[in-house]
């Protein structure tokens, strides 16, 4: 195990409130109401965008671009708001990288935008972690395309191989699971997810809280958990 990459959000920083809220203060300017279930089937683990796209069309708006481009900025400008007042951060995805930092190369990559990640990476004390960091940012098809970990990987072998199947993602989500696991991926997943979104990892830990390097390298071997 040379490389593990991360998602950001669900991983290391506890968003997902922060996600919902935003997302559905701005649907409901358009008179859309966005309940948990429909969060977590439809949206949950996509960028902004998508996930306002998906919100639309599951609550049976019409398509219109112009009006998802504006809930799309107002779902941005909400949840920038809320995280700036406060983030709580997993205990378990800190000790994780803390634990990994001198055993592997760490990489993020994330559905968040790169301002909202170098904001609380900062207040963390971990921004000089991680070797490689992908976000909404970077022009790329977002997850659950494989093109996000396709860039780390290939920006991580400018100074030394990274190679797949010497590498482990972490993901909170099914779009995260799907575009580690199409980028060739051992995948882990973590959290709260439905149980068939967490079918789709090769394993699944509800927290990370606990979790040893020894428990790393067996996964990585080909353990399920």
């Amino acid at each position: 195990m040379q490389v593990v990459l991360l998602e950001f959000e669900g991983i290391l920083a506890d968003t997902s409130p922060h996600r919902l809220a935003a997302l559905r203060d701005a649907l409901a300017v358009d008179g859309l109401s966005l309940d948990d279930d429909m969060w977590a089937e439809h949206c949950l683990g996509l960028p902004v965008d998508a996930a306002v796209s998906a919100a639309r069309r599951a609550l049976g708006a019409p398509d219109d671009p112009t009006a998802a481009e504006l809930a799309r900025l107002r779902a941005e400008r909400a949840f920038t708001l809320r995280i700036s007042r406060g983030l709580l951060m997993h205990p378990g995805g800190l000790a994780l990288i803390q634990a990994l930092r001198t055993q592997a190369r760490l990489a993020l990559v994330t559905r968040a935008a790169r301002r909202d990640v170098d904001f609380v990476l900062t207040i963390a004390g971990i921004a000089d972690v991680f070797t490689c960091v992908v976000t909404s940012d970077d022009k790329v098809e977002g997850k659950p395309s494989s093109a996000p970990y396709a860039l780390a990987l290939e920006r991580l072998s400018r100074t030394a191989p990274a190679v797949p199947g010497e590498a482990m993602a972490f993901e909170d989500s099914r779009p995260g699971i799907r575009a580690a696991r199409a980028a060739g991926l051992r995948t882990v997943a973590v959290g709260p997810l439905p149980v068939h979104h967490a079918m789709e990892a090769d394993a699944y830990y509800p927290t990370l809280t606990g979790l040893s390097f020894d428990d790393m390298r067996a996964l990585a071997r080909g353990g399920r958990a």
